[in-house]
């Protein structure tokens, strides 16, 4: 072998010693995070979080949409085939992807002494408190309004269309409040109960809406006149918060989650990205646009007062307020869902 055969031989080597270090430690971007939900949620994440990530690192970050399906998220990991480098996922997902080991750990987490008691862990940051509650037009009920799930299924003093999203969970929470079952009570769900009660006020359903941004354009069209909608969709949209009132009376607080999910190739940004997401100004940043609570208690240092009487955790919205049972849900939710596609198809 001559001394240049030799050469040519050990860069080769280096170079591939070089690329297996790369895809073992993550390489740079470009990053693609994935939001729970479009509109303005998903306008937030890119002001608040990608767009300063990625003029701050030079890394390039792509934000689209999913809609929460687990399904979608599982089979993604199993197959090997990844293209999802950080998922906004509910808490129940993230109970339930913990379990059968669909995330990835963290290189590089939040300061702890920041957050929440136990939003933390190896691979998974909590982001938010997100709240649906009961959203009615005021031009509908211009005299007496409605103020809780019993008034929503009480269509002779409020007549008019519903619509309520086309998912169980929380739909099961309200209808047991509906009934009379109290907050404190709601766990574990008498689901037998929940669904007759939902028989009761399913004729009055004109949509089952599915994305954040609908129950604001029906209400504010006068397609239906009461619907269960996400807060923070009405915060953001002057033209809602003009026409559109709601009350945090049985709302459902549930806390999302900041996941890598097992395969992908960019582990190191996306710690570095969920980091960066997590600091106080940015936090701050996003309850400002879309009115959502913060798991970085130091952010609400940043937020407005305006700001804050609107978030879910604000005292007065949490105390009349519900948090969903993750756990309860990480057990239960495929067989509900089941029954739920079945329910509806009736």
């Amino acid at each position: 072998m001559s001394l240049n055969d030799y050469y040519r031989i050990s860069l080769m080597a280096l170079v591939i010693v070089m690329l297996c270090s790369c895809t073992k430690s993550g390489s740079q971007g470009p990053l693609t995070v994935v939001s729970y939900g479009g509109g303005a949620y998903q306008q937030s994440h890119k002001t608040a979080f990608c767009e300063p990530f990625a003029q701050s690192t030079g890394i390039q970050v792509n934000s689209v949409v999913w809609n929460a399906d687990y399904g979608k998220l599982k089979a993604m990991v199993e197959s090997g085939n990844v293209s999802w480098d950080v998922v906004d996922v509910t808490a129940a997902e993230y109970a339930r992807g913990r379990r059968e080991s669909l995330f990835a750990k963290l290189s590089e987490r939040p300061r702890e002494d920041e957050f929440l008691p136990n939003s933390i862990a190896d691979d998974g940051v909590a982001n938010v408190y997100w709240g649906t509650v009961l959203a009615f037009n005021r031009s509908a009920f211009p005299s007496k309004q409605p103020k809780s799930w019993a008034d929503f299924w009480n269509v002779k003093e409020f007549p008019g269309a519903r619509a309520l999203y086309d998912d169980p969970r929380g739909n099961l929470e309200f209808a047991l409040l509906a009934d009379g079952v109290s907050r404190e009570q709601l766990y574990p769900l008498d689901v037998e109960r929940a669904f007759r009660k939902l028989d009761e006020v399913k004729p009055q359903i004109r949509v089952w809406w599915t994305d954040g941004t609908q129950p604001v354009q029906l209400l504010l069209n006068n397609s239906v006149a009461v619907s269960s909608a996400w807060s923070g969709r009405i915060y953001a949209s002057p033209q809602a918060q003009s026409d559109i009132s709601y009350t945090f009376n049985g709302a459902g607080l549930e806390l999302d989650y900041w996941v890598i999910p097992r395969g992908s190739q960019n582990v190191a940004a996306a710690s570095r990205f969920i980091a960066f997401s997590s600091q106080p100004e940015t936090m701050a940043r996003q309850a400002e646009l879309v009115g959502y609570g913060p798991v970085n208690v130091q952010a609400l240092s940043h937020v407005s007062e305006k700001a804050k009487s609107q978030l879910p955790t604000f005292k007065a919205n949490w105390d009349v307020s519900f948090v969903i049972n993750s756990e309860w849900w990480a057990l239960n939710e495929e067989r509900i869902k089941t029954r739920w596609l079945s329910w509806k198809g009736k």
